[in-house]
């Protein structure tokens, strides 16, 4: 970390807060907050670090920071917004501090737009009650990105209002720390895209939308620049420019999410439900099909008075199956050499297409089939899943947020770029039992199955609490069960060889104080327990956002 340009950016968040408190009347936002947490354990409660722009360690025992931040509006006119926002952290480890979010937004007629680093996603829920969405959340600091696009839901006036659509790109770069294997890469480059579409004119609005994620381009540990094909990226396409295996796959590495569900306002509140399918390559991507076996399933509910409940959420997830046990492609279990001479290695995939004569490839690969023919190509991979993917579907161990060309995977500064659900090597290896690790991989515990629970509400006015409590069935990793994403070969005294259960709890009480407008006292205390590890912490905040007025 660059600790003098830390130091000169939050010395710059105060002087700009300072000077414009001098002039600014009601365009003005800012805050100051004090921090300090503590826990039983190296490994702190997860409901009290995830899921909050990544703001806290998610190891140590304790940790105190002063948080100030601040937002004024340039311009607001009929058809041009502008605003610009700053925000400092600044640890009691020097070190550790950070500027947290440094950004222009705004708005020109109907697209919106975003450039640096904001706590700010289009494409979120609500992260504080529900479990976080699955790409794109809150769990990790900002990301340095330029978004442009329709954030919010545009009536489509030719179509009588009955057709709502938003959606919009995003490019990031991940400027941290990433290099740790031959596999890693450094300032990998951070492609996200999003397209919604929902029905108008109607209290129930039923909707469906696609977010994808990929990392490209970057520089290996040896110096080697990874070739840049836009165009492949954005389409998940195949890449002669990037060669090898993303020829024939996608160039870079690709996650995704399908998102299902309805808006309904009604009287009591506003309800969302949604059914969201997460995927990894086109057979996941292909739901029709029914290799895509995870979701999450939950209700988010808003309700319009303030009383003891104001809200609450209920979730149902799993991503265990990931497409199956089956390896992803069949390979070619010794050399074997085609009718016009063509040589494929032993270990290469077998690509249906490139088989001349199917009554040939089964005689030589297969010689105790020498008396049958007229093999079809349906007949022969039925056969290669019987003999080589122990009578599994080809396509399988999707491995969510991993990949085999960027180890790190959908991670920033340590934290996940996604579900704080899965756990990485780093937080693996501080509570499992130790195995001859396969290490090709960062996400170690990525299979997990659950239920989710958040509420919140008004105990007084002006005492307002919020709890949740999440319950997870633990399976590990496709890569560490076996010995890699294409070997059948089982890890031994794997931790994850049986499904390990953890309960991840908060409940946060906030105040508003009778003392001062705009001061708040915080507190948190959050319970992790199970068969992983057992943490307990807390957190004290106080916390001053003023109200500035004429």
């Amino acid at each position: 970390m660059d600790y003098k340009l830390v130091r000169i950016g939050l010395l710059a968040a105060l002087m700009v807060i300072s000077s414009i408190t001098m002039v600014a009347q009601e365009k003005l936002k800012y805050d100051v907050s004090f921090h300090s947490l503590a826990s039983s354990d190296e490994i702190r409660p997860m409901w009290l670090v995830a899921n909050d722009w990544g703001r806290f360690k998610q190891f140590d025992s304790s940790e105190s920071l002063l948080e100030l931040g601040g937002s004024y509006k340039v311009f607001n006119t009929k058809n041009f917004a502008l605003d610009a926002g700053i925000r400092g952290l600044v640890n009691f480890d020097f070190s550790e501090s950070a500027l947290q979010e440094a950004y222009l937004r705004g708005s020109l007629w109907f697209v919106d737009f975003s450039v640096g680093k904001e706590q700010y996603s289009p494409v979120i829920i609500n992260d504080e009650l529900t479990s976080g969405l699955f790409l794109w959340n809150s769990n990790t600091r900002p990301i340095p990105r330029v978004t442009v696009g329709i954030f919010d839901y545009l009536p489509i006036g030719f179509a009588k209002n009955w057709i709502e659509i938003k959606g919009g790109m995003s490019q990031g770069w991940l400027n941290d720390e990433r290099i740790e294997k031959s596999n890693s890469a450094s300032d990998v480059l951070l492609h996200e895209k999003f397209a919604y579409m929902r029905l108008g004119n109607t209290k129930v609005k039923p909707y469906v939308g696609l977010i994808h994620s990929a990392l490209y381009g970057g520089t290996r540990p040896d110096g080697t620049e990874i070739p840049i094909d836009f165009w492949a990226t954005f389409t998940a396409s195949g890449s002669a420019t990037l060669g090898g295996g993303e020829e024939t796959n996608a160039a870079g590495a690709h996650m995704g999410m399908w998102d299902f569900g309805f808006n309904w306002q009604a009287d009591f509140g506003d309800l969302h439900f949604y059914w969201q399918k997460p995927f990894a390559d086109a057979s996941g991507l292909k739901i029709y099909n029914g290799d895509n076996k995870d979701y999450t399933i939950g209700a988010l509910v808003q309700l319009k008075n303030k009383s003891w409940l104001s809200g609450f959420s209920l979730e149902f997830f799993r991503s265990d199956f990931q497409s199956g046990y089956g390896i992803p492609d069949p390979l070619y279990p010794q050399s074997y050499t085609d009718e016009s001479g063509n040589t494929f290695k032993e270990g290469s995939i077998i690509w249906m297409h490139e088989i001349e004569d199917f009554d040939h490839f089964m005689h030589t690969v297969f010689p105790d089939t020498e008396g049958t023919s007229g093999w079809t190509e349906e007949e022969v991979m039925y056969e290669l899943e019987v003999r080589l993917n122990e009578g599994n579907k080809y396509g399988g161990r999707d491995d969510y947020m991993n990949n085999g060309s960027y180890y790190n995977g959908w991670v920033y500064n340590g934290m996940n770029m996604g579900t704080a659900l899965y756990h990485t090597s780093e937080k693996v290896r501080k509570y499992a039992t130790p195995w001859d690790e396969y290490g090709q991989v960062n996400f170690y515990n990525n299979r997990v199955k659950g239920i989710h629970l958040g509420a919140e509400g008004f105990i007084t006015p002006a005492l307002k609490y919020r709890f949740k409590s999440t319950f997870t069935i633990n399976k590990g990793s496709y890569g560490e069960e076996f010995r890699g994403r294409y070997s059948w070969t089982r890890t031994e005294n794997y931790f994850f060889s049986d499904s390990k259960k953890q309960v991840y709890s908060l409940l946060e009480l906030n105040w508003h104080t009778p003392w001062l407008e705009g001061l708040q006292l915080n507190a948190r205390l959050a319970v992790d327990s199970g068969e992983l590890y057992d943490s307990t912490g807390g957190q004290l905040s106080i916390i001053y956002s003023p109200v500035i007025k004429k």
